[in-house]
């Protein structure tokens, strides 16, 4: 175990190419799949689900794309990153936009979603302006600082703050996206206090298995509600 630094990075070889962190790709590939799936099973005709079924697909595509990054970085470097650190930023978007669709007062609601298209681009903006600076030799983690801010303002208010109000005053079932979020919180020490298990199973691999599990867990209250949405539509159209 390893606190405070990290362990080299692993080097493999594979079909004459040379290759970093195979054990980052694993983690990388069942985020993929986990997501693409969810994607494929929400049912996207109310506008809730089909923003959340966006989420999955970006995030899916961030990882992909973040994968090959790392399994790549030798020969793309910082840019072979580029891209799923953006995605990452889209996707966090749509679970904003998500969240919001309940908001109980129309012009409030208007407002809230107008301020999340402009913190979205606002922080495309500076993660674009900060690739274009960064050097190859620089730390990867600085391309990562802005999109991990805007998750944390993004997810933390409204699958934390606005998942709990909504479970006390529309539906119990909301409470599995804070659940979802509790589970993620861990991260920030993990990353934060660099806190490495093994070299094989690094603190990336470890915010990595709470990420399943949290996906997982918002996937669950999604599928809880779903009754309730159909019944709220049923209501809306008599």
């Amino acid at each position: 175990m390893r606190i405070g630094e990290d362990y080299p990075k692993i080097e493999w070889e594979f079909a004459g190419l040379h290759l970093l962190e195979p054990n980052a790709a694993i983690g990388d590939a069942l985020i993929v799949l986990v997501s693409f799936y969810c994607y494929y099973r929400i049912h996207k005709k109310h506008p809730f689900y089909k923003n959340w079924s966006l989420f999955y697909l970006f995030l899916g595509s961030s990882f992909l794309t973040g994968g090959l990054g790392h399994l790549l970085f030798n020969y793309f470097g910082l840019f072979g990153k580029s891209f799923s650190w953006l995605l990452g930023v889209v996707a966090t978007f749509y679970v904003e936009q998500a969240m919001l669709v309940f908001w109980p007062k129309e012009h409030q609601r208007i407002r809230f979603k107008q301020v999340s298209r402009i913190k979205t681009g606002a922080f495309l903006a500076l993660e674009i302006m900060l690739l274009l600076t960064l050097k190859a030799d620089q730390d990867p983690a600085l391309g990562l600082l802005l999109p991990t801010v805007n998750s944390i303002l993004g997810m933390g208010l409204c699958l934390g703050g606005l998942a709990y109000y909504y479970q006390r005053n529309i539906h119990r079932d909301f409470r599995f996206f804070w659940y979802g979020t509790l589970i993620l919180l861990p991260n920030a020490a993990i990353q934060g206090l660099k806190l490495n298990l093994d070299r094989w199973f690094d603190r990336n691999d470890l915010s990595h298995v709470l990420l399943l599990f949290g996906l997982i867990i918002y996937y669950v209250g999604l599928k809880k509600l779903t009754k309730f949405l159909s019944d709220l539509q049923m209501r809306q159209l008599t």
